[in-house]
């Protein structure tokens, strides 16, 4: 009880610390440490006969070894109206396979003290095994099983779609995560990106074994993936493993790789309520199609971003929690796609304050054009971005995960080592440019809560919202509204 007490007190003395710093409480906290160069390991390549790319991290000396085997298309390609099928594929890899049951793999990785994980999200989807670097052929072999012999059977698939429709259940009654799937078909409308990665009731629902088998066939195939490694190991004892465990790997004569369509509508930006009678909070999100990664403005977005809504000290974390005590914590996110991702920015506040909330949101925007991020400001957001970049690529893990990234989007391996000097090249004029360019005109907002609280007062600055009540939603269409019978 003693050594709890102790830390609590620890805790809350660093808490108010960072207050008193945020709101000038002391004189000033520390400033960044001036920029210096970081070379991180190059990473080697190679190609394998059936087309699969083999990408190697030598790093001598590092007990563990982390290895991905990365398939370059996510629930961006959803079939229609089944909206959680590639989730629910990538998820599937280590529930069974033609040799091993779901307790059989958790089992054997374990038993190698080592972890296993496979799942999609948008534009990619991934099986990932850590291991002590002298169980690296046996977890090998474990992850090319997953991956090359999944079975689908019929109970882990209902099984899964148990766990996801309880997972949605608790979602929708949650007005922070409801938020997120409105915000998806405000920004997106109908386009690949529009509905849940993990699907909706209705789609899980209708998800049948032979969709899920149709997209593993069509896009987990060796041409459309890559085997990244990183740990104490060389390319060529790399490039062997690959030959070992995935060089039989053929597409089926049936794949035939079907690319994501992409609406070449123009946007519009709109504002809804979703209207939560019994909503004890309210979830405010403002948000707009943003940019793709390979955008020549991704850098200053980056910053930007950090500027905005990054951190404990960022502009709407000052404005709506600390001088004001509106939210527990106010952030923004910019998602850089292969196609356009979103850019959001969110809180949840009480009902009755949403509309100030919302205010605030758009008058921060507004200020990254009038008010530039220089100075101190500007140097602490760029070491935020560059000192988390630096600590993710420590672990192989992290840099496994980097990589997999610029393989996703089609980057070069030396990206890897140009994020840090771009960053520490972003001007206030840049960011300002920035935010001209993509928050001068007015973002969409999205409102989950209990309307009657604040309704009135956020028609005052937004008299053109869409209030939605709770039972008419329908997160399976563009327009958010279920058809009148």
């Amino acid at each position: 009880m003693k050594t709890r007490i102790i830390f609590g007190v620890a805790v809350l003395f660093v808490a108010g610390v960072e207050v008193a710093l945020a709101i000038g409480g002391v004189d000033a906290p520390p400033a960044p440490s001036a920029p210096h160069e970081v070379a991180f390991t190059q990473p080697k390549e190679t190609k394998l006969a059936n087309g699969l790319r083999v990408v190697v991290v030598e790093r001598p000396g590092l007990p563990l070894l982390a290895a991905e085997l990365l398939v370059r298309n996510g629930a961006e390609v959803d079939p229609k109206d089944l909206a959680g099928t590639a989730s629910m594929t990538g998820s599937l890899l280590t529930r069974g396979t033609e040799t091993m049951s779901a307790p059989q793999i958790a089992s054997a990785i374990e038993s190698l003290g080592g972890t296993i994980d496979s799942g999609a999200h948008w534009d990619a989807a991934r099986a990932t095994i850590v291991v002590m670097s002298d169980k690296a052929e046996p977890a090998l072999r474990i992850l090319s099983d997953v991956v090359l012999h999944p079975t689908f059977k019929q109970e882990e698939i209902d099984r899964l779609k148990n766990q996801t429709l309880d997972g949605l259940r608790v979602a929708y009654k949650q007005p922070g995560s409801l938020s997120q799937f409105v915000t998806s078909r405000v920004v997106f409308g109908n386009g690949p990106y529009a509905h849940s990665h993990s699907g909706t009731m209705e789609s899980v629902q209708a998800i049948k074994r032979d969709d899920l088998v149709k997209l593993y066939q069509t896009y987990y195939v060796p041409e459309n993936a890559a085997l990244i490694i990183s740990g104490n190991l060389t390319l060529e004892q790399g490039k062997k493993f690959a030959e070992q465990f995935f060089g039989s790997w053929k597409a089926p004569q049936s794949a035939a790789k079907e690319p994501a369509t992409v609406e070449a509508t123009e946007w519009k930006a709109s504002n809804i309520v979703v209207d939560m009678p019994e909503a004890g909070q309210a979830a405010v999100a403002v948000a707009r199609p943003a940019l793709k990664r390979d955008s020549p403005d991704y850098y200053a977005g980056l910053v930007a971003n950090a500027a905005l809504g990054n951190g404990f000290i960022s502009r709407l974390n000052r404005e709506i929690r600390i001088k004001r005590g509106l939210s527990y914590g106010a952030r923004s996110s910019l998602e850089a796609r292969r196609e356009v991702g979103p850019f959001s920015a969110t809180a949840q506040t009480k009902n009755q304050s949403a509309a100030e909330v919302a205010s605030l949101m758009q008058s921060e925007l507004k200020r990254l054009q009038t008010d530039p991020v220089q100075g101190d400001e500007l140097k602490s957001r760029k070491a935020v971005l560059t000192g988390g970049y630096a600590r993710n690529l420590e672990t192989n893990g992290g840099f496994v995960g980097k990589l997999s990234a610029m393989i996703t989007y089609d980057l070069p391996l030396e990206t890897l080592n140009k994020f840090i000097p771009s960053i520490n090249a972003i001007t206030a004029e840049d960011v300002s440019a920035f935010s001209k360019k993509y928050f001068d005109a007015p973002l969409s907002l999205i409102i989950v809560g209990k309307a009657s609280d604040f309704l009135d007062a956020l028609k005052k600055d937004f008299p053109d919202v869409k209030v939605i009540p709770e039972s008419d939603l329908d997160l399976n269409r563009a327009d958010l509204t279920k058809p009148k019978s």
